[in-house]
């Protein structure tokens, strides 16, 4: 059991909500100057205010007292999972993202191996992250253009013979610039909307390609059509291969 004090616990809980002193002493019905002097350690919370606060930030009794229990495995996945539950639907990709860049960063950093210096305190933005890789005989984690990728080395992925053929048969389609353009326009055009249908039109423009150019990366490539309200077609790939595009970029050279 890790204990800190309340007064660190509560400036804690203030600045990751995003409230100011005085914004809290306002929620609670006190003075600006008794928010700080909790902050400060002076004084404490009356005891009759100490559930409210607690409500507040969603936390316990314990942890707003800094008793916090020692973090292990299953501690980890159930904050983890709870914090899913506590998040909007429409952002929990968004917290999937995030949960394993700091996974990455932890690997790359002294939180694993020591090659770069482990802030538990700073934050970083994945897209603005750039390209990290790193390769161990453990497995292998890469971070790019807002990409995230694990592979676990320690198990064996021998391919059939018969597989490995599927597999050059499935890179070989992919082994033209035409179809490549025209994969990647398309992955763009409609990757914010498994709903979205783009035009002919569009797509020639968007690839500056003709549309018989066009027509021949259709027969090699996963691409889904409909019928328009307009009564055109429209295109969009598959949304079972949407992830293709992002795996491709993965072969590109690591300068």
């Amino acid at each position: 059991m890790k204990t800190t004090g309340i007064h660190k616990q509560f400036q804690e809980l203030r600045k990751n909500k995003g409230k100011t002193q005085e914004e809290l002493a306002e929620v609670f019905g006190v003075t600006n100057q008794a928010v700080s002097k909790w902050e400060s350690g002076a004084c404490y919370p009356d005891t009759a205010l100490l559930p409210e606060i607690a409500n507040y930030f969603g936390v316990s009794l314990d942890f707003l007292f800094g008793r916090v229990p020692d973090a292990n495995d299953q501690s980890v996945v159930k904050d983890i999972k709870l914090l899913f539950e506590q998040t909007p639907a429409k952002e929990r990709f968004t917290l999937a993202c995030q949960i394993a860049f700091y996974l990455h960063e932890g690997i790359v950093s002294n939180g694993y191996k020591g090659y770069l210096p482990w802030d538990p305190d700073k934050t970083y933005d994945l897209q603005t992250w750039g390209t990290s890789i790193c390769s161990e005989p453990e497995g292998v984690t890469i971070v790019r253009q807002g990409m995230l990728f694990f592979s676990d080395h320690t198990d064996k992925r021998e391919l059939a013979p018969d597989q490995l053929l599927s597999l050059y048969g499935v890179l070989r389609a992919y082994a033209d610039a035409d179809r490549l353009t025209v994969l990647f326009v398309l992955y763009q055009l409609t990757r914010h909307d498994f709903d979205c249908f783009v035009s002919m039109e569009n797509i020639v423009r968007a690839a500056g390609l003709d549309e018989r150019t066009i027509r021949d990366a259709f027969l090699h490539l996963p691409v889904h059509c409909k019928r328009l309200e307009d009564s055109s077609i429209g295109y969009r790939i598959e949304a079972s291969n949407m992830h293709l595009p992002a795996l491709l970029m993965l072969f590109m050279p690591f300068y």
